[in-house]
């Protein structure tokens, strides 16, 4: 394991060092129409080939791109304020049909291994269903079925971001909006923090695990307690490796950093589930992962 030296200058390419006139978008909200899905379930299947994972990210992979049909189902004229509480969404029983139309979508794609645990699902009544979404939604992840769970989450998940993408986000340079460890859109904790390129080279933005959106979050400092002189970063890697573990020797807590800059066609979830080995190697040195990915959720 790579171990960057603790001292060692980092350059500050954040929102204090834009030109003048430029601001950051302290929230990026997700935005429909898009094939976001889609794009993820190719990155998953390009990560797939020849990985010990294979067969479970191209499962994640087939979850994506259903995913993406059952997305074409959100109303889109269904709004909300934020924060949006995901309990009392997943209460209302509204994201249901999205979860109807996972099951029948994922039918004919998934091996005789996995369609049990479809069945599965497909036999709980509504009542069921909610109650497994509401205790996912408010972070009881032991009370759902880890065999079912990951359905459960797929198809509220499309939901959540579907409203997510109605809100209506912060004004530009409003920066203290964006300081939290969980989403601000809907609470839940992150996936992974994304350098970014482009327009917003070198910002980073924490990605929620639920309604996938992005806020920002300045670097060089812990994203779960916000102290900066503990840090470190580890890779299998070099010290330029595209995803590293930001360990924070405050709170003993870490989250992965994908680095959009050296590695263009990374997604900020296919990219952390393909690295799982990275998450235990690092729980082995004695941190505690302060976020989850939704096809690997804790429990």
């Amino acid at each position: 394991m790579s171990r960057k030296p603790q001292g060692v200058e980092r350059p500050k390419v954040d929102f204090e060092t834009l030109p003048p006139g430029v601001h950051f978008d302290p929230v990026m909200l997700p935005g429909l129409g898009s094939t976001y899905y889609a794009s993820r379930a190719r990155r998953l299947r390009e990560l797939a080939e020849g990985h010990e994972l294979s067969a479970y990210l191209g499962f994640a992979a087939d979850i994506s791109e259903v995913q993406e049909i059952a997305a074409t189902l959100t109303p889109l004229d269904d709004k909300r304020s934020a924060p949006i509480d995901p309990v009392t969404e997943a209460s209302l029983g509204l994201w249901l049909p999205l979860l109807d139309a996972l099951v029948e979508g994922l039918r004919p794609r998934l091996t005789e291994t996995v369609l049990p645990h479809l069945d599965r699902v497909a036999s709980m009544s509504a009542d069921q269903r909610i109650a497994a979404a509401k205790a996912l939604a408010g972070g009881g992840f032991a009370d759902v079925p880890a065999e079912t769970a990951p359905f459960i989450w797929a198809a509220f998940s499309v939901w959540m971001r579907a409203l997510a993408a109605s809100t209506e986000p912060p004004a530009k340079g409003e920066e203290a909006a964006t300081e939290k460890a969980e989403c601000p859109v809907c609470g839940t904790a992150p996936v992974a923090s994304v350098i970014l390129t482009g327009s917003r080279h070198g910002l980073r933005y924490l990605h929620c695990a639920l309604c996938e959106t992005d806020w920002h979050m300045v670097r060089a400092k812990c994203s779960n307690c916000g102290e900066a002189g503990k840090l470190d970063y580890l890779s299998f890697e070099t010290e330029e490796a595209s995803v590293r573990a930001e360990c924070c020797d405050d709170c003993k807590g870490y989250l992965k950093v994908i680095s959009l800059d050296r590695d263009h066609q990374a997604d900020v979830v296919a990219d952390d589930l393909a690295t799982l080995a990275l998450d235990a190697a690092v729980e082995e040195e004695g941190y505690r992962r302060t976020g989850f990915n939704p096809f690997a959720l804790p429990g």
